[in-house]
């Protein structure tokens, strides 16, 4: 079973690396889908980074092409979608976009297979002087897809992350479970 890390900005590089477009390390930004990182998809053409192609999917608007970081993600959900994957597909084909962005940034896809430490994904912001961190659920196929993909090239590597997110699918699976069951009763 993996132990529990604790996330928290101060010890991003040190205990593990947040792929965060605001994260510590460098790897972890450039690793993060808002990183201008233009990469050619064979069906669907260039982008500028994954956030824009992961908008681009659902809106279709040529704008989202050229669009990276924030304003991708800012532009992509001001539009309309006009196109919907079911959810197997999407994924599939954000992942195809992960691995080009590797392929076409070799410097970057040697820093991830060299690189040891955890890979995780969270939102660190402080609120009132305290600090909350978030992980989104809706990222773990990426972030499992990095761990694989390094594990592959670096067996030392910890893919600790690859257990969490096995334990977090497990508990939405009880807690759904339970939630049926319990409205089973009326």
């Amino acid at each position: 079973m993996a132990e529990k890390l604790v996330l928290t900005p101060e010890d991003d590089g040190i205990t593990h690396i947040n792929i965060y477009s605001q994260g510590k390390t460098r790897e972890g930004r450039e690793l993060s889908n808002f990183d201008h990182k233009p990469f050619v998809h064979k069906e669907f053409g260039a982008f500028a980074s994954v956030e824009g192609f992961y908008y681009w999917l659902g809106c279709q608007d040529e704008r989202l092409r050229h669009a990276h970081g924030y304003e991708a993600k800012k532009l992509g959900q001001s539009l309309p979608v006009v196109r919907r994957w079911n959810k197997e597909k999407f994924e599939s084909l954000i992942l195809e976009a992960l691995a080009l962005k590797l392929e076409r940034y070799p410097a970057l896809a040697k820093k991830l297979a060299e690189s040891t430490l955890p890979l995780t994904h969270y939102y660190a912001k402080y609120y009132d002087g305290k600090l909350k961190v978030t992980v989104p659920p809706n990222s773990d196929y990426m972030l499992a897809f990095f761990e694989e993909w390094r594990v592959q090239r670096n067996p030392q590597a910890d893919c600790s992350a690859m257990e969490r997110i096995a334990q977090r699918k497990e508990k939405t699976v009880k807690d759904k479970e339970a939630e049926e069951a319990q409205l089973g009763l009326f």
